[in-house]
C-alpha cells in the first residue's frame, strides 16, 4: 500500500483518510510528517482500500497497529 493509491481514490475516500489520520495524530500527539505519522497514513490508505468506511474504525485500527513509542522519562523521575 502506498500514497500512490490515492490517485484512484474518490474525494470522499481522501477526506476519510486525512480526517482519520488527523484525528489519530491529534489524539496521540504525533506529527503527521513524522515516521509514525507517515506509517499511520500508509495504514489508513490500506484500510480504506480494504473497504473500511467509518473514521472511528480507522482510528481504532491505527491505535492498534501504529501506537506511538512510549515517552522516555529521565531516570531521576523514578528515583534511580
Amino acid at each position: 500500500m502506498s500514497r500512490f493509491e490515492l490517485c484512484s481514490f474518490t474525494d470522499d475516500d481522501i477526506e476519510l483518510v486525512t480526517s482519520a489520520v488527523g484525528r489519530w495524530s491529534d489524539r496521540n500527539h504525533v506529527d503527521v510528517k513524522s515516521e509514525h505519522g507517515q506509517a499511520a497514513l500508509t495504514q489508513a490508505i490500506a484500510l480504506v482500500s480494504s473497504g473500511i468506511r467509518l473514521p472511528e474504525d480507522i482510528v481504532a485500527r491505527l491505535d492498534e497497529v501504529c501506537a506511538p513509542p512510549a515517552p522516555e522519562y529521565p531516570k531521576s523521575l523514578f528515583g534511580e
